[in-house]
């Protein structure tokens, strides 16, 4: 495995752990401010899962891209 996709797995892992860390302090300000105060604060979760998503796509399709051009399966 060549170091870009191990770095490219690297940062899928950092926006997966950033989504649950903001979803916790999410749901902690939810609880003791109450749900019209924390609604705003689950903009963070969504936006760094949304960054997860895409980099798994990404990388999934150039890491196909790259296998292709190489001549494997």
């Amino acid at each position: 495995m060549s170091r870009l996709r191990k770095l490219s797995r690297i940062m899928e892992h950092f926006w997966l752990a950033v989504a649950i860390g903001t979803a916790v302090a999410a749901t902690w300000v939810i609880v003791q401010d109450g749900f019209a105060v924390g609604t705003q604060w689950l903009i963070f979760p969504g936006v760094a899962l949304a960054m997860f998503f895409f980099r798994r796509f990404t990388r999934r399709r150039l890491e196909a891209m790259d296998d292709a051009s190489k001549g494997r399966p």
